[in-house]
This record gives structure tokens, C-alpha cells and sequence, in this order.
């Protein structure tokens, strides 16, 4: 039988990612919904495509297609299907809604949204344990972590290395940040991502992000994970055991690896095999002076409470204003270090509780641009 899968946030890039995959690959999948912000467009040609007979427009009504089941919010839609796995490729915040309510189908979660984990925490694995849906990594280097953690035990790990490339101001003297220009700041080296990624790359708050996700994820202290940064964008992650050895997954930066494995396991010729001639790999330690957004990410674990979900909800108001060219890089991180002053110790237990701690941090980051 066809594993069935949901996709949702199908025009973005993971979703695009694995539409492709799925049509290239030949892949013995069944498409049963799939879901979209805005491009009514593209997601209805994508549905026809696939054979998909459910869609979900979340900005608006979408308008009548003969054959086509159409809703307009993602809980109606999931609680029609019968499916297996739910690839969730929505962006930002908005992702964590989607999460909960994949999960409390019963469906398993494949999750490119590290949104979900940041902000949603305990309270998000909480759920799934409640209803027997596992949470699966789609992110490229939490993926390589699943990967290398296959057949081990935790007491044999020493720490787990999370690999960053240093985004497009990894050797830019502090005193020129000033300057950063928005199209200087969306030019990654290595990635073609969305805008708001983009920029979190060139911050590290992306990488902050990911270690937060992957505290949580593996169940590991902050004083367990370690990050490096690694321009190439070869080495996606390593683990550290405790015998002093280190093991890396390595491959051409792409992908298609960590969604495809995310939902089948059992992907064939993915990626395009390594090639090792004339290949050059490069490590150094993170500059956490010059990107101290990162940095953070540790004292959050520390403080445990809210203070992730401030995070996350600062960085998207101070990045959007950044993008809006309302504010200077500089006072981008300034506002967001500022909004991790307050203590943030009250814990969410529900999604309403998040929503609330959510939109106070929105407040007052918008206070302080």
C-alpha cells in the first residue's frame, strides 16, 4: 500500500523540494492533501498533478475546482483524510498550529517547521506522546543527527555537532554591520532559501533555532551540543561518543536527503554522490561576539520557562523589520537581546497559553525598533 502524505506549505521550498522528489523519483507515494498560504494558482495545478483530490487555501476562499475537495483552515482538512505522515513546510510561527493539529489526528510528523519545536517544546512532545505520533526531522542537519544516532544509546554520546556554514558575514569585521544592506544580508553563500531564513542565516539565529530544536528533539542539555562552523556546507552534522571518536554525515548540500528520509526511510540515489577530488573541508569556532544571537540559544536552554518562544517571536518581528528597511542590522539583534531580558519564566501548557506569551513578545520587541 502507498504511504499516504500530507504536504502542507506545498509551494515553498521544502514542499517543492519533495513534490519534486516524488515526480522525479518515481516514489510510491500517494498525495492525499496538500496545502498553500496564498498561490491558489500553483496549488491547484500541483493537486492536479499529484492526483490530489484535497486542498487547503489558508489566506482566503478559494474558489470552486471541479474535483476537487476545498477548504479554506487546515483543521478541517486534516480531520478529513485518511494519512500516514504530514510533511509540514509551512514557515515561521504559523507552523505551530499546523503541528498540533497534525499530531492530534494521530498522524506522524515529518517537521521542517523548527518553529514547532521552539516555541511548542514539552508541551508539543507531550502531545504526540499522547497520541502515538512520532516527530521526524526534516532539517538537514537534525536529520544527519537521526541518521548517525541509529543503534546508539545515549549514555554513549558525548555531544552532538551541529554544522553551520557562517551565512554571508562570517569574516565581516563587527565595525562594518552598521552598513549591512538587506540584499547583502539575503545573499547566503550556499543555501537558496525564503527571505526570513535567509537573514536568520546571516544572524545565526537560524543555527540558535536549531539547537534549541535539537535539545528537545534528542533530549540532550544544552552543555551536550556543540556547533562549528563549516563553510562548505559538507559535514551536516557529527556526534561526539564518549570514546573521543566523531561521526559525520557528509554530502552535497541539497534537500532532497533529509525530506525524502523524513518520509519513507527508504530513498534511492537521492543526492548526487561526493565527489572527494580536489575537495577541500574547513572548521572554525563560532564568533559568538560578533553573532550573539547565537549565544543565546544556550542561556535560553538554561532558563527552560518561555524565553525560546520569545526568541522566536522577537526574531520575526525585529528580521520583517529589518526587511522592511525600518531598522539597521544592529538594532535587529539589539532589539531581540532586549526582549531576552525579561525572565520569561512562565512555561506554555497549551496553545492558547503560547498564542498569548506569542503576541506579548511581539510587543514589546515592536517597542524597542
Amino acid at each position: 500500500m502507498k504511504k499516504r502524505v500530507v504536504i502542507l506549505g506545498c509551494t515553498g521550498s521544502i514542499g517543492s523540494t519533495a513534490i519534486r522528489a516524488i515526480r522525479d523519483k518515481k516514489m510510491d507515494i500517494s498525495v492525499v492533501g496538500l496545502s498553500a498560504h496564498s498561490n491558489e494558482d500553483a496549488l491547484v495545478s500541483l493537486a492536479r498533478e499529484l492526483c490530489c483530490t484535497t486542498i487547503c487555501l489558508t489566506s482566503s476562499r478559494a474558489k470552486s475546482h471541479e474535483n476537487l475537495h476545498t477548504f479554506t483552515n487546515l483543521s478541517d482538512m486534516l480531520s478529513s483524510l485518511d494519512a500516514d505522515i504530514v510533511l509540514n513546510g509551512i514557515a515561521g510561527f504559523a507552523g505551530l498550529e499546523a503541528s498540533l493539529l497534525s499530531i492530534q489526528q494521530g498522524f506522524d510528523l515529518a517537521l521542517a517547521n523548527k518553529e514547532s519545536v521552539v516555541c511548542g517544546g514539552t508541551y508539543l512532545f507531550n502531545l504526540a506522546k499522547e497520541h502515538s505520533s512520532r516527530i521526524i526531522a526534516v532539517d538537514s542537519e537534525h536529520s544527519a543527527l537521526a541518521e548517525l544516532l541509529k543503534g546508539r544509546h545515549l549514555h554513549e554520546i558525548d555531544s552532538l555537532i551541529l554544522t553551520g556554514s557562517g551565512g554571508p558575514f562570517r569574516t565581516l569585521h563587527k565595525d562594518k554591520f552598521s552598513h549591512i544592506t538587506v540584499e547583502q544580508a539575503l545573499a547566503h553563500p550556499t543555501w537558496k532559501m525564503g527571505k526570513k531564513i535567509s537573514i536568520d542565516s546571516a544572524t545565526l539565529a537560524n543555527k540558535a533555532l536549531e539547537v534549541i530544536e535539537a535539545s528537545y528533539l534528542f533530549n540532550l542539555p544544552p552543555d551536550k551540543i556543540e556547533v562549528v562552523i563549516h563553510p562548505q556546507s559538507i559535514v551536516h552534522s557529527m556526534i561526539r561518543t564518549v570514546d573521543g571518536a566523531v561521526y559525520a554525515q557528509m554530502g552535497v548540500p541539497d534537500m532532497t536527503l533529509p525530506i525524502v528520509n523524513a518520509l519513507t526511510g527508504n530513498g534511492v540515489s537521492l543526492v548526487l554522490p561526493l565527489d572527494f577530488t580536489n575537495l577541500t573541508l574547513t572548521f572554525e569556532k563560532p564568533d559568538y561576539a560578533r553573532f550573539p544571537l547565537l549565544a543565546l540559544a544556550f542561556s535560553i536552554l538554561e532558563k527552560k520557562g518561555s524565553a525560546a518562544l520569545a526568541f522566536n517571536a522577537a526574531d520575526e518581528v525585529a528580521v520583517h523589520t529589518f526587511l522592511d528597511g525600518s531598522c539597521t542590522y544592529p538594532q535587529m539583534i539589539r532589539a531581540i537581546e532586549k526582549t531576552l531580558e525579561k525572565p520569561w519564566e512562565t512555561a506554555p501548557s497549551s496553545f492558547e497559553e503560547t498564542l498569548a506569551l506569542d503576541r506579548e513578545a511581539r510587543i514589546l520587541t515592536r517597542s524597542l525598533l
